[in-house]
């Protein structure tokens, strides 16, 4: 049964963004009123903050399969990755491997390391998919860091080889970075290898903007040189004011700097607990279905796809090449359809809320729109 009678707008039809914008989980706006309640309570009602903090971030790790104490939340994803690249012993001459079909968050931080003499590598993707091959012939010695996306935002295509991927980059003495954004809570998040991870929640996760689930394995949190230390990052932050001296808090907590998005936290918590509520591999199942299917209605519709077919890179994104995709957004808008468009494509993406009368609306839209 389908779960899409909680979510007002997907009742509506139409709704193909949640690779965008995904519609709140249901409990979400009880929270986010608990949220002012206790706010409203002033300084008494931090006690439920961060009980709040401390369930979102089992809940959150419960949807990893980690230990709580890798498990923290950040303001978001970028943020996760720029503390990252500011955090590790770069050397002129180290090297990071990315890939074309990364967000540019995940782009951005490295770029800028080429001013400390940091080289940095683009493996080409082909086919929409990255080739696991291709990119263990960009690792070698000087190989710092390899990042990739579990799921890329530009073509969908979900990438299967991240512990084969980790064990080539750790040989060198490397670190893994999997940024999971487009994937988590959605398809499959495998963290064997993994040696940090980020996901934005207010995608996939149904929650709000202002937070970003991070994970960080003991192994690099042994070598992690903390940019960026703040008094919620310390276990001591009075007495280093005193003593001159601060201990980290132990695991991914020394991440966090400041006082959360507590906001974000009590909406993530439940949006949380609704997704752990399903039974996740049937609902994935259900969707990779219906991805499949507007995959195939599309090319049926001769479009140009950038997602590749094969059931091993399916994840709920599925775009085709259009010079004018900001336009067709529009136009799509304007029959009820909801998708993303913009530099030179259109991206339609499916999750639990969504089902076949979204695919049907979609393509009879698409019909009407192409034909102008």
């Amino acid at each position: 049964m389908s779960c899409r009678e909680l979510f007002p707008r997907a009742v509506q039809g139409g709704y193909l963004d949640t690779a965008a914008e995904g519609l709140p989980a249901p409990g979400v706006d009880e929270a986010v009123a608990e949220y002012l309640r206790e706010k409203g309570r002033g300084t008494p009602g931090r006690l439920r903050h961060f009980g709040v903090e401390t369930e979102a971030r089992g809940l959150a790790a419960a949807l990893l399969g980690a230990p709580v104490a890798d498990t923290v939340f950040l303001p978001t994803a970028s943020d996760a990755l720029n503390i990252l690249a500011a955090s590790l012993p770069w050397q002129a001459g180290d090297r990071v491997v990315t890939t074309d079909l990364e967000f540019p968050s995940n782009v951005l931080p490295w770029l800028a390391l080429r001013e400390r003499g940091v080289d940095v590598q683009v493996v080409a993707s082909r086919g929409g998919a990255l080739q696991l091959e291709d990119l263990l012939a960009a690792i070698d010695s000087r190989t710092r860091l390899v990042t990739v996306s579990q799921v890329s935002y530009k073509t969908g295509a979900w990438f299967p080889h991240t512990q084969a991927l980790g064990d080539a980059v750790h040989a060198v003495g490397g670190v893994l970075c999997v940024d999971a954004t487009q994937a988590l809570a959605r398809c499959p998040v495998p963290l064997a290898g993994v040696d940090y991870l980020m996901a934005s929640t207010f995608k996939w996760l149904l929650g709000l903007h202002g937070a970003a689930v991070t994970y960080m394995s003991p192994l690099l949190r042994e070598q992690f040189a903390l940019a960026g230390v703040g008094w919620y990052s310390v276990d001591n932050a009075m007495g280093a004011v005193r003593t001159g001296t601060y201990d980290l808090k132990p695991g991914a907590a020394c991440l966090v700097a400041g006082m959360p998005n507590f906001a974000a936290l009590y909406s993530i918590a439940a949006s949380l607990k609704w997704l752990l509520s399903l039974d996740l591999s049937v609902e994935q199942k259900r969707a990779d279905q219906l991805t499949r299917h507007l995959r195939e209605r599309l090319s049926a519709l001769g479009l140009p796809l950038l997602t590749p077919e094969g059931d091993e890179t399916t994840s709920g994104i599925v775009s085709f090449e259009h010079p004018e995709g900001e336009q067709v957004m529009r136009q799509l808008g304007e029959h009820g359809v909801v998708v993303w468009g913009g530099d030179g494509r259109v991206r339609a993406s499916v999750h639990y809320y969504s089902d076949e009368s979204d695919i049907q609306l979609l393509v009879e839209a698409l019909q009407k729109v192409l034909a102008r």
